[in-house]
């Protein structure tokens, strides 16, 4: 069917284009309504008098003049002027007109080749060349999967180290993979021509196949290059589809494979698979090769695993923003998330004057459907009463700041020194950024409730004394809010004010408290903490049970520091309850198994002075009894 449909509009391409001259003569016998025929046609008046007035000539003769003239003076000719012309009313010609159409027919089907043939025609003419000009196919490889140009299979087979296959081995699966797919759809011969044009050593070969499909291939398909798979259907699902839309960028982009692979390892690659990236390292191309197939496996396997590949993304300044994409589509779609809607608008902006911006700061997300009669605006589920209300404080007190800063002048670059000197884990995520407000972003992704020393900073440094007041009462109202704030009434609450990535294990650190929590607030956890380390340290989470958890977050590049910090001051840690100390997934330190370490060291000691006294005791026997016999 679909077939059918291309040839008929090939039909009606080759009816706009030009007649030749031959065909003209031998199926256009108006006999003397030449002239009429010349008249529709748009010859010239005196040129058709001056053909009349040849002597010597028949209307057959005048009527190949006719044409001749009308093919060298009109660049619009067509077949289709033709058949029209002869129908018209005037020289009611429709026995020729319908035999000159059906010959018109016979011969485009002799010369017609459906578009996939022609296609795989185009593909196939280029395809020594590009056999000789693919110097990175592996690369291409990854910039097709993006483009849904090959399969899954395909570019596991390219992304697969093998020393047994050669570079020619994998030009050959490549170049087959994509005649293949060029068989399949046509249209995606334009998507692969694009590809190739994208890439310095075929971008020649690219051109010349876009301009051939051009010129071969109907362009009335409004589907000739295809988009990006829509994100839909499982976690699993939307998870792989946003990667596989964000492979051709990710592929051109890690530079520093390794450094990814060790922060993603045990939490999404193997060993196995960290010890091939390093194996690779010589070859950029190749570890990031190795380092994405890994990604790819286990995003397919559990969904979660995006979450902390974009984590790691967005620790380094060349894919930072590919990161932050992923996760803004991500956040979208993933039905996991399951956040509540609840009105509150009416208690935060009693007097209706909110601002879409301002709406937005309560919780750092861009999740107000605008011009919607009812406003509402997505917050944690369950959120306490408490929580809810120092949320919408600090969201009042950022867009009156943001509003501040916004309106001075402060140069944007100066502001991103400040804050990647004072926190340089937020260098990445800054590195591409040069607007007020999307620096703002990232500042307001750096506090939580209870912490607003970025924002403090930038105040202070800038002396913006506007904004100052509005950060003293806010931090006026944490205070409060710290002092009042029971341990067990935290349980489930989100201090963050924007919602990130996962946070990899390696940068999680629980502190376990013997504290009750019917008793302990969240000033007295801050009062503890507040003793290791101030910018890089960040309280995320309290719970409990029988005793305080409090779940922490620390930049990979400062867990070292805040180990050291945590043991010089175990003493007074230990006093003041602290009963674990965990990093990611291992405890590094357990006060109960200090405890019974320093029992069995006690019970070695007592044993230990036991045997001694007793050897002692023997010793003086055996001289008691060696001086008797020396004596008798």
């Amino acid at each position: 069917m679909a077939q059918d449909v291309h040839k008929e509009r090939s039909f009606d391409a080759f009816l706009s284009s030009a007649p030749l001259l031959p065909e003209l003569v031998e199926h256009i016998d108006v006999g003397t309504k030449w002239h009429l025929l010349g008249t529709l046609l748009h010859v010239d008046d005196k040129k058709l008098d001056g053909i009349e007035q040849l002597q010597g000539h028949d209307d057959t003769s005048k009527t190949l003049k006719m044409f001749q003239h009308w093919l060298t003076t009109t660049p619009t000719a067509s077949r289709r002027q033709v058949l029209e012309a002869l129908r018209k009313r005037v020289v009611n010609e429709h026995t020729v007109a319908n035999k000159y159409e059906k010959y018109l027919k016979e011969l485009h089907d002799t010369t017609y080749a459906p578009p996939s043939t022609e296609a795989v025609s185009i593909f196939q003419m280029n395809i020594q060349s590009l056999n000789k000009a693919l110097v990175s196919p592996v690369q291409v490889s990854q910039l097709l999967y993006c483009k849904r140009c090959i399969s899954e299979a395909t570019l596991d087979e390219m992304e697969r180290m093998d020393q047994s296959r050669s570079l020619d081995d994998k030009k050959t699966i490549l170049l087959t993979a994509m005649k293949e797919t060029v068989s399949n759809d046509y249209r995606k011969l334009k998507n692969i021509a694009k590809v190739l044009s994208d890439v310095e050593g075929t971008r020649h070969i690219g051109r010349e196949i876009v301009t051939k499909y051009e010129e071969k291939i109907s362009q009335d398909d409004d589907s000739t290059v295809v988009q990006l798979q829509e994100v839909a259907g499982s976690n699993e699902d939307c998870a792989s589809n946003l990667l596989r839309n964000n492979y051709s960028s990710l592929s051109q982009s890690i530079t520093e494979p390794v450094c990814l692979a060790k922060l993603l390892h045990k939490e999404v690659i193997s060993d196995e698979v960290l010890s091939c990236v390093m194996s690779t390292r010589g070859s950029v191309s190749d570890s990031r090769a190795v380092l994405l197939k890994a990604v790819r496996d286990a995003v397919h396997s559990n969904y979660k695993h995006l979450e902390l590949f974009v984590t790691v993304l967005r620790k380094f300044s060349e894919t930072a923003h590919i990161g932050d994409n992923i996760f803004k589509k991500y956040s979208e779609y993933n039905h996991s998330l399951n956040p509540l809607l609840i009105d509150i608008l009416e208690q935060c902006f009693p007097d209706g004057n909110s601002s879409i911006e301002e709406i937005e700061c309560l919780l750092g997300t861009a999740a107000i459907a605008q011009g919607q009669a009812v406003r509402r605006i997505l917050i944690p589920r369950n959120m306490s009463p408490e929580f809810t209300s120092i949320r919408t404080k600090f969201g009042a007190m950022f867009y009156k700041i943001r509003t501040i800063i916004t309106s001075k002048n402060i140069d944007s670059n100066e502001l991103k020194k400040l804050i990647t000197d004072c926190f340089s884990d937020l260098k990445p995520l800054l590195e591409n950024i040069e607007n007020i407000d999307n620096i703002l972003d990232v500042v307001k992704e750096k506090c939580n409730l209870i912490d607003v020393n970025c924002l403090q900073v930038i105040v202070q440094t800038f002396n913006i004394t506007e904004g100052q007041e509005h950060l003293d009462s806010y931090k006026e109202a944490v205070n409060q809010f710290c002092k009042s704030m029971r341990s067990r009434l935290c349980v489930d609450q989100v201090l963050q004010i924007v919602r990130t990535p996962t946070r990899l294990a390696s940068e999680t650190v629980v502190f376990i408290l013997d504290w009750n929590p019917d008793t302990s607030t969240i000033e007295d956890i801050k009062n503890l903490l507040s003793k290791l380390l101030d910018t890089n340290f960040q309280i995320e989470k309290i719970g409990t049970g029988q005793s305080v958890v409090v779940t922490c977050y620390c930049p990979a590049k400062y867990t070292g520091s805040l180990i050291m910090a945590v043991f010089d001051k175990i003493e007074m840690l230990q006093k003041r309850g602290l009963k674990k100390f965990i990093l990611g997934n291992s405890t590094v330190w357990d006060a109960q198994v200090v405890t019974d370490l320093l029992v069995e060291i006690n019970d070695l000691k007592t044993a230990l002075k036991d045997r001694d006294e007793a050897i002692m005791s023997t010793e003086i026997e055996l001289a008691t009894l060696k001086e008797k016999s020396e004596s008798r």
